[in-house]
């Protein structure tokens, strides 16, 4: 791929599970539907059975009527009353089947849809660090659905190998000779389709992971189209789209050349056998040879067509199942992925005071690259501590394991004295408030947004939240209130105005360990100003735990801890770390001291004068 789309995964080229390990997967998730499978396989059988029977019926009669005189007549008028009959019957078995099969797909669909998304909630965020969201939203959307189809297909090829199975009795029993002609097409048949077979599947494969690529790129386009239309590179992006499409469109015609390739050396196979037959066969008939009648040759030719029909159309089920099959794959890489973070703690905390401590933890995003190394820190219950330190120095890493987001490789991190790895995830987490520095809003109102963590909160609960977080000062602006729709991500609202309404949920969850990631640095100044005593206000008894780019988050801090590549260099509050001259100081003249409102005061003064 080009530029735009450089970092573009199409996935892994490499079949991870075997046929067989995914029809025998398949049936298991089946199990739930036994029974209407069974039925339906009945249905299956008598259908079959009575369309072949009537063939034999009828070639029977033929045999039995041949002396008579008016032999067409009698041909005409029993097949005038057996096929319409077996049509009849082959229309209701074939009504009945596809409504059972109605029962049955869609509340397949439903379980697995619902059993992926259950699978991804449970990942941590490595998991989503290394896969892309587009790609993983297929997983999700069209990847069950194609699968869903290769398990229709998967029936419907045992269906047929039945089929396949009975006329091949049938006639064997009827006349042997003519049945082992049949026989000298098989080994053929099978070659060619073991050759199909391992075409479909790296055919199918490639289709479907280059279609899960397009559908990725298409959603990453969608988010970010901000960001293509401020550049201005729209017709870049537009040319590189092209040839993913391309390729796609390859892979597609190579799969459809593929599956189209053996249906004229199937029909071959099955028209020579077929005049075979009716050559040895006929010359049996004609000169009264003994070993084959009128109406044996009749059943022969008329279910030749019951054996060689599922095999033809073996090739093109095949293919369906392929395709269905590497989109399972693709949703194994969900449920078969176990993530690092267990939630199997028995230790739920009812509550907590909010004591924090880091003892020689070890963590790494990638081996290769160590963030936190012999890393010990211990919070104070209710106390503020403010994080500072370069982009890089591990500021977020600390707060992401404090929420247990990823797992650390050495050493303890204990809540309240307890391991973090005991713990229950779901209660400890109703414990923890969590403001990012990018807001996320859900699509919904901002009512909903809110009361997002806690939809069982009271009127009251909410009203105080409001006030506290100054969301009912940006409500006035807005002549639907609360019912205000914030788009998809919140993109309705200013950045200010989904900042704050993020900041309002976490208030009323009201967390015992309050986390803020540079929380307030997409709001203004003056929006800043307004929120910062009710900040104030929320800290006291929690446990607050500060990155912020905000002088007043961090001189009102208890403690500041200075981070250096994963190591504490300085520790201390606002005036003792200026006082020391260090790296805080630094950090201070370079993005601290403008902040400062004596300095704004004097600056606007010496305006005045000039």
């Amino acid at each position: 791929m080009g530029w735009v789309f450089a970092g573009l995964d199409i996935g892994d080229k490499k079949r991870k599970y075997s046929d067989r390990e995914l029809f025998g997967r398949t049936f298991k998730r089946l199990k739930p539907f036994r029974k209407q499978i069974i039925v339906i396989t009945l249905l299956i059988i008598s259908v079959t059975f009575t369309q072949i029977l009537s063939n034999i019926i009828f070639g029977f009669m033929i045999d039995i009527i041949s002396d008579l005189s008016g032999i067409i007549l009698w041909i005409i008028i029993l097949a005038g009353v057996s096929y319409p009959i077996t049509k009849i019957f082959g229309w209701f078995g074939d009504y009945l089947i596809n409504m059972r099969m109605a029962k049955i797909f869609p509340n397949f669909l439903v379980a697995l849809r619902t059993e992926i998304f259950d699978a991804l909630q449970k990942q941590d965020l490595k998991f989503f660090d290394k896969h892309r969201s587009g790609g993983l939203n297929t997983r999700v959307s069209s990847d069950p659905g194609a699968y869903n189809g290769a398990v229709i297909s998967s029936l419907t090829l045992l269906a047929n190998i039945f089929m396949i199975g009975f006329v091949f009795v049938v006639l064997g029993t009827i006349n042997l000779p003519l049945t082992l002609i049949c026989i000298t097409v098989i080994p053929i048949l099978l070659i060619a389709i073991y050759l199909f077979r391992k075409i479909a599947r790296k055919t199918s494969n490639t289709f479907t992971r280059i279609q899960g690529a397009v559908n990725a790129t298409v959603a990453e386009l969608i988010d970010g189209i901000h960001v293509c239309k401020s550049l201005g590179i729209e017709t870049e992006s537009l040319e590189e789209f092209k040839k993913l499409n391309q390729k796609h469109s390859k892979a597609g015609f190579r799969r459809t050349t593929s599956i189209s390739m053996f249906f004229p050396i199937i029909s071959m196979l099955s028209a020579t056998a077929t005049i075979v037959i009716l050559i040895f066969g006929g010359r049996g008939v004609i000169q009264n040879l003994g070993f084959i009648s009128t109406g044996e040759l009749y059943i022969f030719i008329s279910l030749l067509e019951f054996f060689f029909m599922p095999i033809t159309q073996f090739v093109a089920i095949y293919a369906q199942i392929q395709a269905g099959f590497s989109s399972f794959e693709r949703i194994l890489e969900v449920l078969d992925n176990k993530p690092e973070i267990q939630d199997i703690g028995n230790v739920n905390f009812q509550k907590i005071e909010g004591e924090i401590q880091f003892q020689n933890v070890d963590f790494s995003y990638t081996a290769a690259s160590p963030v936190l190394t012999d890393f010990s820190l211990n919070i104070k219950p209710g106390e503020r501590l403010a994080i500072v330190g370069h982009t890089g120095a591990g500021k977020t890493s600390i707060i992401s394991l404090i929420a247990r987001f990823y797992e650390f490789q050495r050493g303890k991190i204990l809540i309240d004295g307890e391991d973090i790895r005991n713990l229950h995830l779901k209660s400890y987490r109703k414990h923890l408030g969590i403001v990012l520095q990018t807001p996320l809003l859900f699509y919904g109102t901002i009512e909903e947004n809110i009361a997002y963590g806690r939809r069982d909160a009271t009127e009251a609960d909410f009203k105080r939240t409001l006030e506290i977080s100054r969301v009912n000062e940006i409500l006035e602006y807005l002549k639907e209130g609360l019912q205000t729709q914030v788009g998809e991500k919140g993109e309705l609202l200013s950045t200010g105005q989904r900042q704050l309404v993020s900041f309002a949920r976490a208030l009323l969850a009201d967390p015992r360990i309050l986390i803020l990631d540079e929380a307030t640095s997409a709001v203004d100044a003056y929006t800043e100003s307004v929120i910062q005593e009710s900040l104030e206000e929320l800290m006291k008894g929690r446990t607050s735990i500060v990155i912020a780019h905000r002088l007043s988050t961090v001189k009102n801090a208890d403690r500041i801890i200075v981070l250096d590549h994963g190591k504490i260099i300085e520790e201390g509050n606002h005036n003792s770390l200026l006082a020391q001259g260090g790296e805080y100081a630094t950090l201070y003249n370079t993005y601290f001291k403008h902040q400062e409102v004596k300095i704004f005061e004097d600056h606007i003064g010496k305006e005045r004068v000039s």
